[in-house]
C-alpha cells in the first residue's frame, strides 16, 4: 500500500509538473517576467543564467544571474545583480494561466543604491509607456504578476550607496535577510555588517508593493542594536515623487565609542555614555532635527540642528542650550593623564613662558558651520565657574571663528571674539579682541593663585590683538596690538609682596610698602598695567602705574616677546600733602629684568630703563599673567594710573563680526 501510495503522489507532482511546463515553458516564463519587470520599472530585466521550475519542496521558479538595469544617468550600467533566486508561485494561479508570486529566495545580491545629486534617485521606478500598438487587449499570460509575498529570504548582500557620484560610495554587507508577511505589513529581521562591526535590525515595515507603485509613504518601526549601541527609528519612508524624503522619531543610546570605530577612526575618543533623541526629517538634500536632546558624558543638551548637503560644502546650522556643561567630563583623555615625575614642576616653572611647540591646530572642517551656544554654566578646567554663557561658532573655508563670545566670571562679564586663519603654506594667523568688566580681583585670586594674597577689589581687562604663528612663541613673537588692565579698591594682604617678589605685578605693588609696614594689610586705591605690543614688544614709557592714598609708582621699560625677556625700573613716589617722609619707601629705584620666567630684582640707577634693548611681555612671570580678556576702569582721582591708562588706544567692540583675518 505504502508503495502504491507513493507511486500516486510521484504521478500527481509529475502530472502537475508537465501542466505547469506545458503552461508556461521556462523559456516562455523568463520572457513574461522580464515584460513586467520592465513595464513595472521601466528599467531593463534579463536572466543570464536560464530559468528552470521547482516543484519539490513547493513550487518555485528558479533563476541564475538575474539583472535589473540601473536608472540612466547611473553611475554602472546595472542597479542590482542576483546570483540566484527562487520565486515561490501559486500552483494553481499557475493553471489558470496567472503569475501569482508568493515568495522570493535570493542569494549573491550586489546593489547599489545612488542619487543623481539634483533629487533623483535610482529606486525611483518609471512603468513603461505604451505605444498605439501596444492597445490591443493583452492576452490572458501577459497578465501582470500578482505579488502576494509572504516572506522574502536574503543571503550575501551586498549594498552600496552613492551619494551624487560626490565620494566613493559607502557598502555594507547584509548577512541575512527574512521578512515575513502579517495584518500590518511585514517582519523584518536582518543581520548586517559594517566593518567587523556587527548589527541586527527587527521590527516592522510596510507592504513591498508601497515601495513600487509609490502611492503611499512606507511606513517602518525598526530598532537598531549593536556592539553596546541601542538606535530606534518610527516613521515614514517617501516613495514616488517623493522617494529620498523621509519623517522619523529617533532615539540612540551608546555605552561605548565600540560601534561607531568602523565609522570613524577617532570615534574611540569620544565621551561615553551618549543618548540621543529627535524628531528627524529629510527632504531635498536637506536634514533637519528639530527638537534635539543629547546628553553627552552625563552633559544634556538640546535644540536643533539643519545639515543641508545641496551645495559642494555640506552646511550645519545649529542651535544648542544648556543648564549646565563640565567640560572636564567631555575630555575623558585628560583624566587619564599620569602625575607629574619629580622634578617636573620646578623644570616647567623654570622653562620659557612661551614654547616652541607646535600647537594642535586642526585643518579647517570641510562643513561650514553656525553653531549658536547658550548654557547657563559652565566648567572649564582650572579656571573660575562661568555663568549665561553665550557664544556663536562658525567655520568657512580657510577660516574659523568664535563670535558674539559673552560670560560671566568673577562677579563681572566677559565679551570677546576670536578668528583664525589657516591659509594653505602660511602659518595660522590669530585675531582677539576682549573686554572684561567689573571681575572681582579677590575671587580671580582664589581661582589662579589659591587665595589670600588680594581682598575686596574689581578689576578691568580689555585687548586687541593680532598674531601668526604655529606654536606659542611664534604667536608671542608676532603680537600686534594692546592690553589694558585696571584695578581698584584692593586691599594686599600682610606679607603677600614678599612672598611673591618675583611677580612683576606684586613687585610694583612692594614699592608701596613703607618701611617696616611688610606685615601690614595693604589698601590699593589703583592699579593700571597698558602693554602696547608691537611684533612682540611692548615698550613701557609709565604705562605701568599702581597708588595708595600715600604712595604711587610707575613703571617704564621693554618687555619682549620675540626673546622672552624683560627690562624695566621701577620708580615710587610720595604724595604731596599728606606728610609722608620719601625715606620711609623701601626704595628709590628697583629694576627688574632677565628672562620672563626667572627675572632678577634689584635696586636700579636712575634712568637705567632709557634705551634699553627690545625685550619681551612678561605675561606668563605671575601677575602679568592676570593680562587676559580685559576692561578699563582706574579711579579717576589718582594722577599715575589715570595717565597710564589715558595712553590705551581706542578699542573695537568686543562683540559682534569682525573681519580680522579677512
Amino acid at each position: 500500500m505504502g508503495v502504491i501510495a507513493l507511486a500516486g503522489v510521484g504521478l500527481v507532482i509529475g502530472a502537475v509538473y508537465v501542466a505547469i511546463v506545458v503552461v508556461f515553458p521556462p523559456a516562455r516564463l523568463a520572457i513574461l517576467l522580464a515584460d513586467h519587470v520592465k513595464a513595472a520599472t521601466g528599467r531593463e530585466f534579463r536572466i543570464d543564467g536560464g530559468l528552470s521550475i521547482r516543484v519539490l519542496p513547493s513550487i518555485a521558479i528558479q533563476a541564475r544571474d538575474v539583472v535589473l538595469g540601473n536608472a540612466a544617468w547611473g553611475s554602472r550600467a546595472d542597479m542590482m545583480t542576483v546570483r540566484r533566486a527562487a520565486i515561490d508561485v501559486s500552483p494553481g494561479a499557475l493553471l489558470r494561466g496567472e503569475l501569482r508570486i508568493l515568495r522570493i529566495d535570493v542569494e549573491g545580491v550586489d546593489a547599489l543604491l545612488e542619487s543623481d545629486g539634483a533629487g533623483r534617485y535610482n529606486w525611483q521606478f518609471t512603468p513603461a509607456t505604451s505605444t498605439a500598438a501596444d492597445t490591443k487587449p493583452a492576452p490572458a499570460d501577459a497578465r501582470a504578476p500578482r505579488f502576494e509575498l509572504r516572506r522574502v529570504v536574503a543571503s550575501d548582500v551586498l549594498v552600496a550607496y552613492r551619494d551624487g557620484g560626490r565620494s566613493p560610495p559607502q557598502a555594507l554587507t547584509i548577512e541575512s535577510l527574512d521578512v515575513r508577511a502579517n495584518d500590518r505589513g511585514s517582519e523584518l529581521a536582518l543581520a548586517l555588517a559594517v566593518g567587523k562591526q556587527r548589527w541586527k535590525v527587527e521590527g516592522q515595515v510596510g507592504e513591498g508593493i508601497l515601495l513600487l507603485e509609490g502611492n503611499e509613504d512606507w511606513p517602518f518601526d525598526l530598532q537598531l542594536t549593536g556592539d553596546g549601541a541601542k538606535v530606534a527609528a518610527k516613521g515614514t519612508l517617501g516613495t514616488g515623487e517623493r522617494a529620498g524624503s523621509a519623517v522619523a522619531d529617533v532615539s540612540a543610546e551608546l555605552a561605548t565609542a565600540a560601534a561607531l570605530v568602523p565609522l570613524w577612526s577617532d570615534a574611540a575618543r569620544l565621551p561615553m555614555p551618549l543618548a540621543l533623541r529627535t524628531r528627524v526629517r529629510y527632504a531635498g538634500r536637506e536634514l533637519q532635527a528639530d527638537p534635539l536632546q543629547l546628553a553627552v558624558a552625563g552633559q544634556a543638551v538640546a535644540g536643533r540642528m539643519t545639515l543641508t548637503t545641496a551645495q559642494p560644502r555640506p552646511r550645519i546650522d545649529a542651535v544648542l542650550t544648556s543648564k549646565s556643561i563640565d567640560s572636564t567630563k567631555l575630555a575623558p583623555l585628560q583624566s587619564t593623564r599620569s602625575p607629574p615625575e619629580p622634578g617636573q614642576a620646578a623644570a616647567k616653572a623654570s622653562a620659557p613662558p612661551f614654547a616652541d611647540t607646535a600647537l594642535p591646530v586642526a585643518a579647517v572642517p570641510g562643513v561650514d558651520l553656525n553653531v549658536e551656544l547658550k548654557a547657563e554654566s559652565l566648567r572649564l578646567p582650572d579656571a573660575p565657574l562661568l555663568s549665561a554663557v553665550r557664544a556663536r561658532f562658525s567655520s568657512a573655508p580657510g577660516r574659523v571663528a568664535l563670535d558674539d563670545v559673552e560670560f560671566g566670571i568673577a562677579g563681572g562679564r566677559v565679551q570677546g571674539r576670536a578668528h583664525l586663519v589657516l591659509a594653505p603654506n602660511a602659518p595660522p594667523r590669530a585675531d582677539v579682541v576682549f573686554d572684561a568688566k567689573s571681575l572681582s580681583v579677590e575671587a580671580l585670586d582664589v581661582a589662579m593663585a589659591g587665595g589670600g594674597h588680594f581682598q575686596a577689589g574689581r578689576v578691568n581687562l580689555s585687548g586687541n590683538l593680532a598674531m601668526a604663528g604655529a606654536t606659542p612663541k611664534q604667536l608671542a613673537a608676532s603680537a600686534t596690538g594692546s592690553v589694558l588692565l585696571a584695578a581698584a579698591d584692593m586691599t594686599l594682604a600682610g606679607g603677600t609682596a614678599a612672598a611673591l617678589d618675583r611677580n612683576v605685578l606684586m613687585t610694583v605693588l612692594r614699592l608701596l610698602i613703607p618701611k617696616g609696614a611688610a606685615d601690614q594689610a595693604l589698601p590699593v586705591q589703583c592699579m593700571v598695567v597698558l602693554l602696547p605690543l608691537r611684533r612682540g614688544v611692548a615698550t613701557i614709557d609709565r604705562s605701568i602705574a599702581a597708588e595708595t592714598r600715600e604712595v604711587a609708582v610707575v613703571a617704564s621699560g621693554v618687555i619682549n616677546l620675540v626673546d622672552q625677556t624683560l627690562r624695566l625700573e621701577l620708580r615710587p613716589s610720595v604724595k604731596k600733602g599728606l606728610g609722608l617722609n620719601p625715606a620711609n619707601l623701601a626704595t628709590d629705584f628697583m629694576e627688574i629684568s632677565g628672562p620672563l620666567q626667572n627675572p632678577h630684582m634689584g635696586v636700579g640707577a636712575k634712568g637705567a630703563v632709557r634705551g634699553a634693548a627690545k625685550v619681551g611681555v612678561g605675561v606668563a612671570t605671575g601677575g602679568l599673567s592676570l593680562l587676559v580678556p580685559s576692561v578699563v576702569g582706574a579711579a579717576k582721582d589718582v594722577s599715575v594710573c589715570a595717565q597710564a591708562a589715558a595712553q590705551a588706544p581706542a578699542r573695537p567692540a568686543a562683540r559682534g563680526k569682525s573681519k580680522a583675518g579677512e
